[in-house]
């Protein structure tokens, strides 16, 4: 048989549309399946070297005093605790028959022959971290997620069979683990005290080029870039303009004092390889994660019960804000602990437990790195007013559970929308004591439809005002001014959404 390599990783390619996650041959966040006999293939390098015990969750802090040191130094301190990790996945041929089957046909080329040979096997490679004595390693999800065969590759050309503890999909963090001695583990660092424009190391397996130290600086931090699929998906990655490319996933983002800041998870790029946007999770975060992992082979997170959205200028506007701060609160899930806990609809979060929030996934990796049942101390603007609310997280639902999509988010200059009043059917799908009008049309490329207004939308409110008849919100409007900046509290399919315009 015939073995095909072929190095691919996780990773973005530009468009005119926005960033798109192309998929390449290996499993994962940003790899999938492409079938060839004996394929082999690399996965964008992401490692992150932890070292966790398994008795406390507390940071290693062996270097914390350590000055910083130059890049020589740091890569030999911290070179024996990265490993590379191969994985190997078999597949029948009559599985992948039915794939081909399946999958549309370019009728400009022949129909594939049936393949006759009894197995397929898909090989890739990526990197990890020492993250314990005992032998945990820390990786990706998509390194070794369906994986048949893993094998570890020490620095000292040691290799050992490796086996799957836990994976995390909401987060690309994995743990799997290695029975030898002895072992290096790798210190672990405080992301959230890394500064933008600092040096870093990243440390892994590019190309198969096995235990590959390549430099460059923080880019940015909390970067959410929506590689991440699953429902209640974790994304505040750390960027990095140090060379990564496909192998690097599960590598370690080091600073100069030899201490892992982040697990390398994926670039984004136009032609495949590195162009200078790498991305990693950061480790306080890949800790917490490992530590769960490790312990219940599970991960147990925090659990809000908010839709959210960002503040943009229009909406500090609207709600009275001096300058966008915070994130919006769109609805809260009944019964929830933000519904317990006296949150309401266009409530501002500014802070959770003192740390500032400013975008969605800052309070979505807040609550992440939270058990179940921690106490959690919230400041939120609210009509005109600082509140301090404290409140207990629950346990994050099935992911099964339905999410609300995104609010629309976009400046208006005009309606445009013709509304009518509610029958008894439409009564029906609202909250008990709840009223308004029923959008019956939206005018195309009206200030309505680029706000995300659809026909068939219940609107409950204007700027507060609770809106019963069509009357009302007649009235309502009629009083508006040019430049006022407005608020629709609009229901659709059960769920609270608030869209913001300003009428000219």
């Amino acid at each position: 048989m015939q073995e095909h390599n072929e190095a691919r990783l996780p990773f973005f390619v530009r468009r005119q549309s926005g960033w798109l996650c192309l998929f390449s041959l290996a499993v994962g966040l940003i790899a999938g399946f492409s079938f060839t006999p004996f394929f082999q293939n690399q996965l964008s390098a992401v490692s992150t070297p932890l070292a966790a015990s398994l008795i406390s969750p507390k940071f290693i802090t062996s270097h914390q005093n350590a000055p910083p040191s130059t890049f020589v130094q740091t890569a030999e301190r911290i070179l024996p605790s990265v490993v590379a990790v191969s994985c190997l996945r078999v597949f029948s041929a009559r599985d992948l028959n039915r794939y081909r089957e399946a999958k549309p046909r370019d009728r400009s080329r022949e129909p594939e022959a049936p393949l006759q040979t009894p197995e397929l096997q898909q090989r890739s490679a990526g990197s990890g971290i020492i993250i314990s004595p005992e032998g945990h390693i820390l990786t990706n999800t998509h390194v070794v997620d369906f994986a048949d065969k893993i094998t570890v590759t020490l620095q000292d050309r040691r290799t050992f069979p490796a086996k799957i503890v836990g994976l995390d999909p909401l987060s690309e963090i994995a743990v799997i683990k290695i029975e030898a001695q002895p072992l290096t583990p790798a210190a672990i660092g405080d992301s959230r005290t890394s500064n933008i424009g600092e040096w870093v190391l990243a440390v892994g397996n590019p190309l198969e080029l096995r235990f590959t130290v390549t430099a460059g600086i923080i880019s940015a931090k909390g970067r959410q870039i929506n590689v991440i699929q699953e429902s209640f998906g974790v994304e505040h990655f750390i960027q990095t303009d140090a060379a990564i490319n496909p192998g690097n996933s599960g590598g370690g983002l080091f600073n100069l004092k030899g201490e892992v800041i982040g697990v390398i998870t994926a670039i984004a790029t136009e032609t495949g390889y590195d162009v200078g946007l790498g991305f990693a999770v950061p480790v306080n975060l890949a800790h917490r994660i490992a530590v769960d992992l490790m312990r219940y082979g599970k991960v147990e997170r925090g659990y809000l019960g908010v839709a959210m959205r960002n503040v943009r200028e229009l909406e500090a506007r609207a709600l009275g804000l001096a300058s966008p701060a915070g994130v919006f609160v769109d609805d809260i899930y009944e019964d929830s602990p933000a519904h317990r806990g006296g949150l309401q609809p266009m409530d501002v979060i500014l802070s959770i437990d003192g740390i500032a929030v400013s975008q969605t996934n800052d309070v979505q990796a807040l609550v992440a790195s939270k058990k179940p049942g921690a106490l959690v101390t919230l400041r939120i603007f609210r009509n005109q007013r600082e509140l301090t609310h404290r409140l207990v997280l629950g346990e994050l639902p099935l992911a099964s559970e339905p999410l609300l999509p995104p609010a629309a988010q976009a400046h208006f200059k005009d309606l445009g929308i013709s509304v009518a009043n509610l029958t008894e059917a439409d009564l029906l799908t609202l909250r008990r004591g709840r009223s308004g009008v029923k959008v019956t049309a939206v005018e195309r490329f009206s200030p309505a439809e680029e706000a995300g207004l659809l026909a068939n939308d219940i609107i409950l409110a204007l700027n507060r005002l609770p809106v019963r008849r069509r009357d009302d919100f007649s009235r309502l409007l009629h009083n508006l001014k040019a430049g006022e900046a407005v608020i629709l509290a609009v229901m659709r399919e059960e769920a609270l959404y608030h869209l913001f315009l300003e009428v000219l």
